[in-house]
């Protein structure tokens, strides 16, 4: 156990009690893992409350030493939520891992900060998993700022061909006229008519608790990306079923919104290495084909910013891609 988690571990959790001084009953706890966004996660969890009605609800925070007095703003702000500082930023995945260890619900709805629930979504998903005993995950359909579908049902686990896919444009431009031929991503049609998924994004997730005790805790060699689409191939390995609610919806903004959604985190890559690793792909070919997809794109990019009206956006994403390309052969994956 990391020095975190026992910190974690050992921050006294404010448990609510019935008059006969036993735990009340509980229909999902909320974690949230936060690293300087606390504004993001007060509309999170005003989403929750306000889709929650009559549940019964637990919500954990989990602060990853953001610094920047997120701690204090969120315990002021959210009085009734347990909100747990961590010495140090150890990362998403044990950010999840030291929520679930200070929450006492046998459903754990893990959210990203940059997402808000939709009327209804909860309780779809938590009768979903309340009916079908067989499934140990369950996400929404996620939506972008204008309301668009996004990436969430996904038709098989990464390996080196999807994740390059997911590193060049060209490709990546071409699949949008074509979804259907998507090697790794569930078109959204197939996703509202429910389609089986293999896994389904991070950004919002249903969790049966037992799912999560059979599958083992979220690897915290993974700082950030993969960690969760690793686990879940733990979940369906122990013949759990991972599913979307087509009728639950999420608005999700990706990294927060903004420019930085233009370019995939450079966690992504070092995340994409280590994931392919542990699958056993030799790391040296991992970083030739996922830098040939990047540099695809940033040829691609540099090309697009001869365009006027494109100039400006092209030339950004080119530096983040050039940069991503870099990290590539740098990256030392866990």
């Amino acid at each position: 156990m990391t020095a975190a988690r026992r910190t974690a571990d050992d921050a006294a959790q404010r448990t609510s009690t019935d008059d006969r001084g036993m735990p009340p009953e509980l229909d999902a706890a909320i974690v949230i893992v936060n690293y300087r966004t606390s504004e993001l996660v007060e509309r999170c969890v005003a989403s929750v409350r306000a889709d929650a009605g009559e549940l019964r609800m637990e919500t954990v925070i989990v602060d990853n030493d953001s610094g920047d007095g997120s701690v204090e703003r969120l315990r002021s702000a959210l009085p009734s939520a347990t909100v747990i500082a961590m010495p140090e930023n150890g990362g998403f995945a044990a950010g999840v891992n030291v929520g679930f260890a200070n929450s006492r619900a046998d459903t754990v709805v893990v959210l990203n900060p940059d997402t808000e629930l939709a009327p209804n979504a909860l309780s779809l998903l938590l009768a979903r998993l309340r009916e079908h005993q067989g499934t140990g995950v369950v996400a929404p359909l996620l939506e972008d700022a204008e309301g668009h579908l996004t990436a969430n049902g996904y038709r098989r686990f990464p390996n080196l061909l999807t994740l390059a896919v997911d590193l060049c444009l060209p490709v990546g431009y071409a699949l949008v006229h074509a979804p259907a031929l998507h090697p790794y991503v569930l078109a959204p049609n197939a996703l509202c008519a429910g389609s089986v998924t293999a896994h389904v994004c991070g950004a919002v997730m249903a969790i049966r608790r037992q799912a999560y005790e059979q599958a083992g805790s979220f690897d915290e060699g993974f700082f950030l990306y993969l960690e969760e689409t690793e686990w879940q191939q733990r979940v369906a390995a122990r013949g759990w079923a991972i599913e979307v609610v087509p009728a639950a919806r999420a608005l999700h903004l990706v990294r927060g919104g903004g420019d930085e959604s233009l370019v995939p985190s450079p966690h992504f890559v070092t995340s994409a290495l280590r994931y392919l690793r542990l699958q056993g792909v030799p790391p040296t070919l991992s970083r030739a084909v996922l830098s040939a997809a990047l540099a695809l794109s940033w040829v691609l990019l540099l090309a697009i910013a001869w365009l006027p009206a494109k100039r400006e956006r092209a030339r950004l994403q080119a530096r983040g891609y050039r940069a991503l390309l870099r990290r590539t052969w740098a990256a030392v994956p866990e």
